[in-house]
C-alpha cells in the first residue's frame, strides 16, 4: 500500500490495489494582514500586521469502484467537521505548514446511487484554514 498523506486519522489517502483515495486541485493560499490609515492630502500609508491564516481548498472523489465506502468516509468528514476538530495535514511524508488545520467546510456531490440507495461515487470539496 502506498500512502501519499493524511489529514489525522479522519482522512488518509493512500493507493495500493484494492484501495484508491487520492486529492486534487489542491490550492493553498497564503496571505499577510494589512491595515490602510488615511492621511490628509497623501497617499494611504499601509501598515504589516502580521500574517493571515492560511487556507486550502481541495477535491477528492469517492468512490467504491477503488474500494472506498464513500458514506463511511463522508460521515468521518462530517463528525471532524461538526466537532470542530484540527489536525496536521501530511503530504509525501511533510507536513503541510506549521500549524493543524481545522476544517470549515466539506460539500458533496452524489455522482452515483445504485438502487436501494447506495452510494457508489461521491465528489467532495473540503475548504481547510490554519489552526493555532
Amino acid at each position: 500500500m502506498g500512502q501519499i498523506g493524511n489529514w489525522g486519522s479522519h482522512i488518509v489517502f493512500e493507493t495500493s490495489d484494492s484501495h484508491i483515495l487520492t486529492f486534487s486541485k489542491m490550492q493553498r493560499k497564503i496571505s499577510g494582514e494589512w491595515s490602510t490609515h488615511k492621511t490628509i492630502g497623501q497617499k494611504a500609508k499601509s501598515e504589516f500586521n502580521g500574517p493571515g491564516l492560511q487556507s486550502i481548498t481541495f477535491s477528492i472523489t469517492l468512490d467504491a469502484a477503488l474500494g472506498v465506502r464513500p458514506r463511511a468516509v463522508m460521515e468521518g468528514i462530517v463528525s471532524a467537521v461538526e466537532e470542530g476538530q484540527a489536525d496536521y495535514l501530511v503530504i509525501g511524508g511533510r507536513m503541510v505548514g506549521r500549524h493543524p488545520w481545522k476544517c470549515t467546510s466539506a460539500s458533496e456531490s452524489w455522482d452515483v446511487v445504485y438502487s436501494g440507495g447506495e452510494v457508489a461515487r461521491m465528489s467532495v470539496s473540503l475548504t481547510m484554514e490554519e489552526y493555532l
